[in-house]
C-alpha cells in the first residue's frame, strides 16, 4: 500500500515573518522619503537666502561703483576743490622731486 502524504498546510510563521519584514521595509522607506523631503526644503530655503544676499550685494556694488565714478570725475573734483577754497598752484609753487 501506498503511504498517504499529508497535505501541505499553509501558514506557519514564515509568511508572518515576510509580512513583518515587508511592513518594516515600507516604514523605513517612508521615513527616508519624509527625511529627504525635509532636507530638500531646508536646502532650497538656504539657497534662496544665499541668492537673495548675493543679489543685494551685487546691487550695492553697482551703486557704489556709480558713486565712485561720480566722485572721481574731473568736474566733481574741481567743484569740491573750489568748495574747500583750493586753487590751482601758481608757477614756481610746485617743484619736481627725485626720490632715490
Amino acid at each position: 500500500m501506498k503511504k498517504s502524504v499529508p497535505p501541505k498546510t499553509r501558514g506557519g510563521r514564515g509568511w508572518l515573518l515576510v509580512l513583518a519584514l515587508g511592513l518594516m521595509a515600507c516604514m523605513v522607506m517612508g521615513l527616508v522619503l519624509v527625511w529627504s523631503n525635509i532636507e530638500r526644503m531646508d536646502t532650497t530655503y538656504f539657497i534662496n537666502i544665499a541668492q537673495n544676499e548675493l543679489r543685494e550685494r551685487r546691487d550695492l556694488r553697482a551703486k557704489l561703483q556709480v558713486e565712485r565714478e561720480r566722485l572721481l570725475s574731473p568736474y566733481e573734483l574741481r567743484r569740491r576743490a573750489e568748495e574747500f577754497g583750493m586753487r590751482e598752484p601758481r608757477p614756481g609753487q610746485v617743484r619736481r622731486m627725485e626720490i632715490q
